[in-house]
């Protein structure tokens, strides 16, 4: 059935019964044509149809050559289904002569958002979603139906941008040749989804309760769904020669705001919680060891080429931590190379060096904030058992992180008054001086520090809440109101 957009006149698609009324999502799909398995035009058949869910905002010239590309890979039982976030350029207008239904929303509410309207307005088995600013190529959804059909098991598959970015400048070829690199290493097990080149099935999407709507912008609403999918035991695979075209252009200040505020930062939060609630980390694709060291290294190597204004001898110990730098990134940095030169390697190094030392900043302040939720939340329950080795973490971190920035901040500044106040800090932390390697050694203590007081201030408080209450009893109780006032997340769609 179809009804008049009320904003335009567009014709479009809605689940409307024979009376013009609005029926459930379930009822409509009942209503609908089966779907076959058969293909038609001479190509293997499976036994799964793809339905492509595009949220567009703003999506400019670039949506139609999506759509296009879209068009051309659609087999006879495949659709299209583009969900206006709200009215901004009108791009999704241009959907109509590509056989798109449109679903128009009022008011702009971020892609996850976009993409749960469109997933409850499909009609296929499988859910392929794309960004408006790609374009894929013509074989993206056999090979994503033949990937399904040969893994009966597998609940979702991503892909990956491939090695032409649509963008010429460096930071645009940069930003997506990195994407590519990291991509197609990483394991073919993944623990993340990807809502730029992703399919799921559509019961297991719905099972899982869809995309966190509480992220409003383009943000790490994918790499939380993903989360939620192998924690409930569904299979992720990489599928590495799925890859499509990004046309996005990066510049310094989109491309920081964006690594550091709508990514870096909630995605330290959610690895906090990750860590609250499963005990582990999985070291997938931006998060193996290498990484980790490769950061370690750069922060490592900036403050002493910082504290070397103040005592030059320690711009020597830079020169080793910058050549660890470059052996820890020696292979993304020879991709770089043959892919595009020496002079592009030799910018991608810059840059690389730039990812780690934003991403440790964003760690610190995705960190903060996990910490005064956790603070608050213990504030909150007066009787909840507190997680000693939890409380230790925050709070050591806390501790080294501050004693830590403070100091690099009076040796940069050369503030002779705080001078003398933090020169004291050394009769409580012995290793501690106002140098940098006083600074590291003082961090490590002050982190040991806070772990013990924070891990101490936990048992005894524990101890003294169930000995004034008086019983084991109260203290399952206790848990169990904790848990019914703050149970795990899980957005409805």
């Amino acid at each position: 059935m179809t009804a008049k957009c009320s904003s335009t006149g567009d014709t479009v698609k809605h689940p409307l019964n024979s009376e013009g009324k609005r029926v459930s999502v379930n009822s409509y799909l009942s209503s609908e044509e089966s779907v076959s398995p058969s293909d038609g035009l001479g190509r293997a058949s499976t036994p799964f149809s793809v339905s492509v869910v595009i949220p567009v905002y703003n999506g400019g010239e670039i949506f139609e050559s999506c759509l296009a590309s879209v068009a051309a890979a659609l087999g006879p039982k495949d659709e299209i289904v583009v969900v206006a976030d709200g009215e901004s350029d009108g791009a999704w207008r241009k959907a109509a002569k590509f056989g798109a239904r449109v679903i128009m929303l009022e008011k702009n509410g971020g892609p996850g958002r976009a993409r749960n309207h469109g997933v409850r307005a499909a009609r296929n088995d499988v859910i392929f979603f794309v960004d408006a600013d790609v374009t894929i190529p013509p074989d993206a959804l056999r090979l994503i139906a033949a990937t399904f059909a040969g893994e009966p098991t597998l609940s979702a598959v991503i892909g990956s941008y491939d090695a032409a970015p649509g963008q010429t400048n460096f930071l645009s070829q940069y930003k997506n040749l990195l994407h590519h690199y990291v991509h197609q290493r990483g394991s073919t097990k993944a623990s993340t989804f990807w809502g730029a080149c992703g399919a799921i099935k559509r019961s297991v999407f719905l099972e899982v309760g869809g995309f966190a709507e509480r992220f409003t912008r383009a943000s790490i609403e994918d790499i939380e769904l993903g989360y939620r999918l192998t924690d409930a035991g569904h299979a992720i695979r990489l599928v590495k020669e799925l890859q499509i075209t990004h046309h996005k252009r990066w510049t310094i200040r989109s491309l920081l705001h964006a690594e550091i505020f709508l990514r870096g930062k909630p995605w330290t939060r959610l690895l906090w919680r990750q860590l609250w609630w499963n005990g582990k980390l999985e070291a997938d694709l931006n998060l193996d060891k290498s990484h980790r060291w490769s950061l370690l290294a750069s922060v490592a190597a900036l403050v002493t080429l910082l504290a070397g204004f103040l005592q030059p001898w320690l711009w020597l110990l830079s020169v080793p931590l910058l050549i660890c730098f470059l052996v820890l990134n020696r292979s993304v940095l020879k991709f770089f190379y043959e892919q595009r030169g020496p002079r592009f390697a030799a910018g991608a190094a810059f840059w690389r060096l730039c990812y780690d030392l934003y991403s440790f900043l964003a760690f610190f302040l995705g960190s903060s904030d996990s910490a005064q939720v956790a603070l608050r939340r213990l504030g909150r329950f007066t009787f909840a058992r507190v997680d000693g080795i939890a409380l230790g973490v925050a709070v050591g971190v806390v501790a080294a992180l501050g004693l830590f920035l403070s100091t690099t901040f009076v040796i940069v500044t050369g503030h002779g008054g705080l001078f003398g106040y933090f020169s004291l800090l050394g009769q409580f932390l012995p290793g501690y001086r106002v140098t940098a390697i006083g600074a590291c050694l003082g961090s490590m203590e002050a982190f040991a520090l806070g772990f013990a007081s924070g891990w101490l201030f936990a048992v005894v408080r524990n101890l003294s809440v169930r000995f004034a209450m008086g019983s084991e009893k109260v203290e399952r109780a206790t848990m169990r109101l904790f848990k019914a006032r703050f149970p795990r997340p899980k957005p409805s769609p």
